[in-house]
């Protein structure tokens, strides 16, 4: 069988150095994941991916590369974890030392989540939040080294690889995966002398303040994406915020998409002889609406674009729907009694 070009599965050359190939491999790797193909596409993505990462568990590792160089055989690479049904992002998982995200943030669990409360009005016409949250930073210290006096030397764990081929044997046979080092986390490197504040992990957990801007029309249930907000890992990258939103009701509006509902009444002469009613709006101000002679308890009046305004569009936002009900009287005086009589005589 003729041997594999892994260096132009790569698109690299075969001059390019280890951190060079490293760079390309994880670039191909998220561009190709197969989470990230259309239904046509799944199959194309899934064979490409399986490819790039035979590719680098040969020339990501020195002995295998050299081997490869010579000419030697590219059989090895093929145990390197797509049998025996695996999901693929369990495999991206494992050779990244942490999850896939899909824009890069590799290297441990890195994105946050919180819960963001907020009124009705603060989410039809915007606001702006600041939230508390706890999230891992650089250590200060030691400038994220986590090296008391910054000096570092090569992983003993690794041998300054940075990753380490784990062998495990299952069911299906021997499968090889490449991990992050657990020692260096990634970087090849450990520090000589521990940071005494970070514990030599470079990185301390910390309160900080976030202000947030909550755009306009946000409705409950959605979520808000702050980008580079979240944690920092040790090599380098950096997490999103993601605020999960929670609208509190509102005692009068309801709300459905851009739309706002509320319930209004009026009295047995109101509807029998019609005329204008004031109702309130989400803006603050009451508007005057006209009730038709014989309008029907139920009847639902429409206030053109006096809802909640659409997200990044200030001119435009939906209506407003005014339901009538008719309210009986529960207690009559005798001269009203008598004249629902005389009504009701006349009807006859």
């Amino acid at each position: 069988m003729a041997k594999k070009d892994y260096y132009d599965i790569l698109g690299v050359k075969k001059t390019d150095s280890s951190e060079t190939i490293k760079k390309s491999y994880k670039k191909l790797a998220i561009k190709f994941h197969p989470d990230k193909a259309s239904d046509d596409k799944k199959q194309e993505y899934e064979e490409r991916f399986k490819a790039i990462n035979e590719a680098y568990s040969t020339l990501g590792d020195d002995k295998k590369r050299a081997v490869y160089d010579r000419g030697g055989s590219s059989s090895f690479g093929q145990d390197s974890g797509f049998r025996g049904g695996r999901n693929f992002s369990d495999i991206f998982s494992n050779l990244f030392g942490g999850s896939f995200s899909g824009d890069g943030d590799l290297g441990g669990d890195v994105n946050l989540s919180y819960e963001l409360v907020i009124d009705f009005h603060e989410a039809a016409f915007g606001c702006e939040k600041e939230v508390v949250i706890t999230k891992n930073i650089f250590c200060s210290f030691c400038g994220g080294t986590g090296s008391e006096n910054r000096e570092l030397e090569r992983c003993k764990e690794c041998n300054g690889q940075g990753r380490m081929k784990l062998n495990q044997r299952t069911s299906f046979g021997v499968i090889s995966q490449v991990v992050m080092c657990h020692q260096c986390y990634g970087q090849g490197e450990t520090p000589k002398i521990k940071c005494k504040k970070c514990s030599g992990k470079g990185i301390v957990a910390s309160k900080e303040h976030v202000k947030i801007k909550i755009p306009q029309g946000i409705d409950n249930g959605q979520t808000l994406r702050i980008k580079s907000d979240g944690n920092v890992s040790r090599n380098g990258f950096k997490g999103d915020l993601f605020l999960l939103i929670r609208v509190k009701p509102h005692k009068v509006f309801t709300r459905k998409g851009f739309d706002v509902f509320m319930d209004t009444s009026i009295n047995f002469s109101q509807a029998a002889l019609g005329g204008n009613i004031s109702v309130p709006t989400i803006s603050g101000e009451d508007i005057k609406i006209k009730i038709e002679k014989g309008i029907v308890s139920g009847s639902v009046l429409r206030i053109r674009k006096k809802g909640i305004p659409f997200i990044n569009d200030a001119e435009n936002r939906g209506d407003q729907f005014v339901q009538v009900k008719i309210r009986t009287p529960q207690k009559l005086n005798k001269s009203q009694i008598k004249l629902f009589e005389e009504l009701a005589k006349l009807e006859e």
